[in-house]
């Protein structure tokens, strides 16, 4: 590794600070999503700062910083999917701290859970997104969460616009079936 001098490492940090560190909440939010936990999402957001950070130099136009992100949070969870082995079932440290509870704390648990109306149905929308397959997973989250267009999804993964519609669509569709909605209700509700 090459030495760095201070100024430049400060450069370098403040350039991280303004181009990476402020789509934080929006890289966090779309690996959540993609991971379905917080543990794992903080993780995939951890390292792809680093890896942002390791190749800031490459960031030439700080305009595309955003895309850019999601780009690498992208590289590192498909990374992170392939590695994993097939079948393994997930287990989080809730799960096991849950599987420790007495009864009466169980039943106390149970009511502190009780949500409002309208995070259940938020909390139902991500399970359902959860549920999809990766492809549909991916162009839902990066148009919806990300906010980005059909061209800017079409870069990131690197196929055509009409996929991405394709896939919007698709995504859409199967999403209204995994909550219980026919495609009349949700027109409807706009």
């Amino acid at each position: 590794m090459v030495p760095v001098e201070p100024d430049e490492r400060s450069e370098k940090v403040l350039r991280f600070e303004e181009h990476v560190l402020a789509y934080l909440s929006d890289i966090y939010r779309a690996a959540l999503r993609l991971t379905g936990q917080a543990a794992d999402a903080e993780d995939l957001v951890q390292e792809t700062c680093l890896r942002a950070f390791r190749s800031l130099e490459q960031l030439r136009n700080p305009g595309a910083a955003r895309a850019w992100l999601f780009a690498i949070l992208r590289s590192v969870f498909l990374r992170q999917v392939e590695r994993e082995p097939r079948g393994r079932a997930r287990l989080s440290l809730d799960d096991i701290d849950g599987s420790l509870l007495t009864a009466s704390e169980v039943l106390h648990d149970a009511y502190e859970r009780v949500l409002p109306p309208e995070q259940l149905l938020r909390q139902e929308a991500r399970q359902a997104i959860l549920r999809l397959p990766l492809p549909y997973r991916e162009a839902i989250i990066l148009a919806h969460i990300g906010g980005f267009s059909y061209r800017e999804i079409a870069r990131l993964l690197a196929i055509p616009t009409g996929t991405v519609m394709s896939r919007l669509f698709r995504g859409r569709r199967l999403l209204r079936t995994y909550l219980g909605q026919s495609p009349s209700h949700l027109e409807s509700s706009r």
